[in-house]
Order: C-alpha cells, then structure tokens, then sequence
C-alpha cells in the first residue's frame, strides 16, 4: 500500500507545488511507483507546472461522470498526476453509501502506488486542518519570513491541540544554503519541543535559486530542466531523506473519506448582488472580526519571536545585557 504523505504550509508562496512534483519525480527515478494528488482546492496548480490541460478531474468522478482509472494523467515523468477539482460546480450532499463506494473506487490507487504525495492548500482552515488529521504524515513548508514561520508554528500548534498522532516534517524553503535552512528549523523545532511537546523532523533545505523561475516558465520540472542545478540536488536529497524514513501507519478509509468530504464542504462561487442595509452591518462586523484576528497574529508572531530568541540565548549560554551593577 502506498505510504501518504500530506505537503502544505501555514502561508502560500513557500514552493509546496514545486516540491511536491520535483520530489515526486526524484522518488521516481529511484524506481518507486509514485502518484500525485493535487488537493489545492481552487488552485490547484500542478497541472500548470506540467504545461497540460486535464479533461476530467476528481470531482467528476464524485459526481459519478466517471471512474477514478479515466481521470489519472500518466506524465512523461514518470509520474501520476490526479487532478485537483476547481470547487466551481455544485456538489449536493451524498448519501453514505455513495461515498463508501467513492471511498472504495479511489482507495485502489494506494494498492498502486508505492508514494502519494497530497499537494494540500495552504493555512489554519478548519477543511484542512481536517484533511490533514486523517493524513499519516504531513510536511511543512517554511520560509525565512516571519509570517511564515509563526503560521507554521500556528499550524503545528492546532494540529498538536487536536491531538494529531502521525508524523511532522518541514523543509527549509528559499533559504540561501543548507546552514540558513537548518538554522531555519532549529527556531520551528525548539519552540515545538519546548512549548507543544511536539518533534519536528528535518528534510532538508530548498535554496533560493532563479533556475526554479525559469523551469517554472518552462512548464518543465527543475530536476529534469536543470538535473546538475543546486536546486535539483536538494529535491533529491530531501527524496533520499524520505526514503530513509518508516513508513507511518495510514487508515486509507479514514483518510479518502475525508478528502470526498472536504471536496464536498468546499465553498462554491455565488453571484454578486447588491448589499443590503443588513449586509453592510454584517460587513462591518466582519472588518471588526478580521481587525482582531490581525491583532492576534501579531501578538503570536512577536511571542514566537520572544521565545525563538530566548531559546537561542539558553542553548548559545548567552545571558541577555544587564544594566550597570550598582
């Protein structure tokens, strides 16, 4: 059965897409059967980093227009690529029984793969964080900006509250070599450790390197438009670290009928219309509730940073300056 392995990041921009495909195909050329599940609900993007157009995605096999076999993409990469859904068409509620025989249909593809790499969509929201609860592994994505590193502490921490049992990775994201990125981890780790009682493993780095951009334009993956590139030597390094690991123990039920759901419960694009006078104190009950939200994330964001810095003083035995004895 194949081993799950859920990517995503507390912010978007840290290159989750292009490390779950460039990763992927290194897992590949290594002999191991491996399938892609792009999971972006909306922005679903792997297809576009591929250069093709997918005819059938997973939400018309929910919709039963088609069988889970019609909709897999064989890549010239040695790769499968199940397409993520757009969540533009209206889904109604299915019975139980649909969703057992769904949950049934797409279970073969974990008896068929050796590596199912979940490109998930990024932040806290309550889809998926669900999403991931049912995942055996989830990997981090984390940049050197703060937002990015307390949104990663964030999401830790609410999977850690909601009692998350499988394994947590990260890998070091746009960092300039391997020692920023391992600096980089070693902030996520000891305040996850120290305050959430959590361990974090390490895969490795993603250096900053143009060469992404361009395969990016390209439409051509980095390991196979750039294979001798520094970037492409990570992607496979952080492969090799993976294979390195146990495998997790996976409900493959629990976690494809949590995917359907989430599918289903994804929110639908509505016609615009013009606001009425209730609209406009809703709105403005919102603004106040997103007024406080950034309140509380920069509130977070200066605590990480206070007890990054006090942890690094403590293992550095480095006392904070004192004022003149008296």
């Amino acid at each position: 059965m194949a081993r799950i392995i859920a990517v995503t990041s507390g912010k978007g921009g840290v290159g989750k897409s292009n490390f779950v495909l460039n990763v992927g195909i290194c897992l590949a050329m290594m002999d191991h059967r491996v399938c892609i599940l792009d999971a972006d609900l909306g922005l679903a993007n792997i297809d576009v980093l591929l250069g093709i157009r997918p005819q059938r995605t997973l939400e018309d096999v929910i919709l039963g227009e088609t069988g889970i076999g019609d909709i897999i993409i064989r890549t010239d990469y040695r790769v499968d690529l199940i397409p993520g859904c757009s969540g533009t068409q209206d889904i109604a509620d299915l019975s139980r029984g649909r969703i057992e025989a769904l949950v049934k249909q797409v279970s073969s593809i974990s008896a068929s793969s050796d590596y199912l790499l979940v490109d998930t969509a990024s932040g806290i929201s309550t889809g998926v964080i669900s999403f991931l609860m049912a995942a055996p592994e989830v990997i981090i994505g984390v940049t050197p900006e703060p937002t990015s590193l307390t949104d990663a502490y964030a999401m830790i921490k609410v999977l850690r509250k909601n009692e998350y049992q499988g394994r947590i990775s990260m890998f070091s994201s746009m960092v300039k070599n391997s020692s920023s990125g391992h600096t980089l981890y070693k902030k996520i780790s000891s305040a996850s450790q120290r305050f959430l009682d959590t361990h974090v493993e390490y895969l490795g780095s993603i250096y900053q390197d143009e060469k992404l951009s361009r395969a990016v334009s390209d439409q051509v993956p980095a390991v196979v438009r750039y294979p001798t590139s520094d970037i492409s030597r990570c992607y496979r390094i952080i492969a090799s670290t993976l294979l390195g690991q146990g495998a997790a123990e996976v409900d493959h039920e629990r976690f494809w009928t949590r995917l359907i759901t989430m599918i289903l419960k994804s929110p639908k694009p509505r016609t615009a219309k013009s606001p009425s006078p209730a609209d406009v104190q809703k709105n403005g009950d919102l603004r106040g509730m997103i007024r406080d939200l950034l309140d509380e994330q920069r509130r977070t964001r200066i605590l990480l940073e206070r007890l990054v810095e006090k942890i690094e003083r403590q293992e550095s035995g480095i006392r904070p300056k004192t004022g003149p004895s008296t």
